[in-house]
């Protein structure tokens, strides 16, 4: 089969994510598979030392337009070339490509995240109203006679709030490591560990607050910073004891730091999922995330983490908590690893192709209880081993993957 990526990052470009390792991980699977994948994305970033065509990763690239423009560039190359095709993917962060009203039924959106409460942080006031209030009702919008998946139940959630249904929910997946050394406690100089992009809606601010409250309980609990953006230089600039700013670093390097990582604090605003917790849990390291979007989906609360209600306050005790009573800090790394090892990018490739390959009359919906009212929870270090049922899954009935009895239903349900 022939199929066509969307993307509107490059897939290499420095401020590159979650969706498109997404991408990269399940076509490099596609192509093993034996079908013809190309990936469609703006012009190759000018620090790339790469050939376009291949991406350095093995796949087809085609690059046009710039990172605003590749969404003309896009739907030009898909008037153009379309019928070559037997099916089209279109990765979505915010703004979607649209691509089903040139190709038709052949496309399928898979949607990472809406932006929402990310205007305002990342945006001057005018286009921050502009945006949330205006041009993302009216991309999102587009969509609602759209083949869409999301990343995560949240993410339905969010798109569902716009009028757009999804068919499922196909998760990322996530590199467990074969074996790991046995850890039945914290060490005796914590690590704590943050990872992302160094900007405001990741809110690396608040995991340094918190790393000091921590301090002024147990002195010698550091924290490395992981990734680079345009708040590193004032960040770096502070010179907080105990902090390491490491900057973007190689997945090896990447895989050290959490092999020797006590906790995961992971601030945020809103995810789509939260590859980064994942990864964390794969290496059995509980995260203490806030309690927001896609967080509450890669954590499970509870069980593989705590979820915390947003502020560094509450981050650094908890934090502590963990690291000072090792029973309850080795239940979350168990289950964690538990957990991780059952998401893989070899599953997430196989769930997503299959709505990729359902003749058009197989997309059904399935039908959608209303939207919930999702409020933030109130998530204290847990001492029971029940899970917690998470926010946006409540009154919500998906499939996923493409597996028809794995439906994600509220626990008032049950």
């Amino acid at each position: 089969m022939r199929i066509l990526a969307l993307t509107w990052k490059h897939p290499l470009d420095h401020t590159a994510g979650g969706a498109e390792r997404y991408l990269v991980e399940v076509c490099r699977r596609w192509v093993s598979a034996g079908h013809e994948v190309t990936i469609f994305g703006p012009r190759r970033p000018a620090h790339l030392k790469l050939t376009e065509d291949k991406l350095g990763l093995g796949l087809p690239y085609v690059g046009h337009g710039s990172r605003l423009g590749v969404f003309s560039a896009a739907r030009s190359y898909l008037r153009a070339n379309g019928h070559l095709y037997d099916r089209v993917l279109e990765t979505v962060s915010t703004r979607p490509f649209a691509a089903h009203r040139i190709v038709g039924d052949k496309a399928v959106a898979l949607y990472h995240q809406t932006a929402e409460e990310v205007w305002s942080l990342e945006y001057p006031l005018p286009i921050a109203l502009l945006g949330r209030h205006f041009l993302e009702p009216r991309w999102v919008g587009q969509m609602r006679t759209a083949h869409v998946v999301a990343n995560s139940v949240s993410t339905a959630v969010a798109v569902q709030r716009f009028g757009v249904n999804c068919l499922g929910v196909v998760p990322p997946g996530c590199d467990a490591p074969e074996t790991l050394p046995v850890r039945s406690a914290p060490g005796d100089r914590p690590k704590l560990l943050w990872i992302g992009r160094l900007v405001r809606t990741k809110r690396p601010d608040d995991a340094l607050a918190a790393l000091a409250l921590v301090r002024n309980r147990i002195p010698a609990a550091t924290l490395d910073l992981v990734g680079g953006g345009y708040l590193q230089a004032r960040l770096a600039a502070k010179r907080q004891p105990g902090v390491t700013i490491h900057g973007p670093v190689s997945e090896p390097e990447k895989r050290s730091l959490l092999a020797r990582t006590d906790i995961l604090l992971l601030p945020g605003t809103r995810e789509g999922w939260g590859i980064v917790a994942m990864e964390a849990a794969a290496y059995g390291v509980p995260v203490v995330a806030y309690d927001v979007a896609g967080l509450r989906d890669a954590v499970v609360n509870g069980v593989t983490g705590v979820l915390v209600p947003q502020n560094a306050q509450a981050l650094a005790a908890t934090a502590c908590a963990l690291l000072t009573d090792p029973p309850i800090w080795r239940r979350l790394s168990t289950a964690a690893r538990e957990r991780a090892v059952a998401f893989s990018w070899d599953r997430s490739a196989k769930d997503l192709l299959a709505y990729l390959v359902l003749s058009f009359s197989e997309r059904v919906y399935r039908p959608t209880a209303p939207l919930p009212t999702a409020s933030p929870q109130t998530s204290s270090l847990p001492h029971e081993s029940e899970p917690l049922s998470y926010g946006p899954s409540e009154g919500l009935s998906l499939t996923i993957g493409h597996h028809p009895n794995l439906l994600l239903r509220s626990a008032r349900e049950d």
